[in-house]
């Protein structure tokens, strides 16, 4: 039987403006959740919760999850609800079949549906969080010690060392298409595009953004030159991506 007191606790996490339950309408009669097809999930999101910290509205103006037709990408993680657990800074980790979960990429917030409402967690009571569907996951994180409201996904980490980080982002770029019936330029639709940044973590808390190149590393990394110039040297011909950029800061705290 789940403890009553700890899903009160739970919803703890939430800071609602306004007590509004949002009635649902899906068609799905006693079907699972898990049972919803594209459509209802749809219909469901359109009730969604704008991108405003703790607020549970209606509405059907309001985002969904799939995006219309002539507009690529998703401002969403997810095109449905899917199952996850959030730590909250108590520490406490907070599990239920009851909890869908979906993180929009673009407001940077974790949504949450419960008893048929949707709500917005507030970030600054979300020490980290993970969501699944099928055989891939995703854990995101914000920062200990900081009033950084971001959630990071951690690529290597090492409390005593450098760690590295990523933070995904997602901007809508609006279609630019022109044309004077000869050529033409642009696109007809609009797009939200992902973007990733990467940052450096030292012992001391001090973030440091990186790109993935050479110069970069080496700049960012400057008091380490002797360790990071060796590696390079041991490596020539490797591709600097994320994996590269881990094990560099592995080596480093090793020494």
């Amino acid at each position: 039987m789940e403890d009553p007191l700890r899903k009160r606790n739970f919803l703890n996490l939430f800071t609602v403006r306004k007590t509004i339950l949002i009635a649902l309408v899906i068609s799905i009669g006693n079907s699972a959740f898990s049972q919803v097809s594209a459509p209802s999930v749809e219909t469901d999101f359109q009730n969604y919760i704008r991108a405003e910290s703790g607020r549970v509205n209606t509405g059907s103006a309001f985002p969904v999850f799939r995006i219309k037709e002539d507009t690529k990408g998703n401002r969403y993680l997810f095109e449905k609800w899917v199952d996850g657990s959030v730590t909250g800074t108590d520490g406490v980790l907070y599990k239920s079949s009851k909890f869908l979960f979906n993180y929009d990429k673009v407001g940077r917030k974790l949504f949450m549906l419960i008893d048929s409402t949707t709500m917005e967690l507030s970030s600054k009571e979300i020490a980290g969080f993970s969501v699944k569907e099928d055989t891939t996951e995703y854990h995101f994180e914000r920062l200990k010690n900081t009033t950084d409201l971001n959630f990071y996904q951690p690529i290597y980490k090492d409390e005593k060392g450098y760690s590295l980080y990523k933070l995904l982002s997602t901007k809508l770029v609006q279609a630019d298409y022109q044309t004077n019936g000869i050529t033409a330029t642009g696109n007809k639709y609009d797009e939200y595009v992902d973007e990733v940044q990467y940052y450096i973590l030292s012992s001391k808390g001090e973030l440091m953004k990186i790109e993935l190149k050479k110069k970069s590393i080496e700049k960012v990394l400057e008091n380490e030159s002797s360790k990071v110039d060796a590696y390079f040297k041991d490596h020539k011909g490797d591709k600097v991506d994320e994996a590269f950029v881990a094990v560099l800061l592995k080596s480093i705290n090793s020494k």
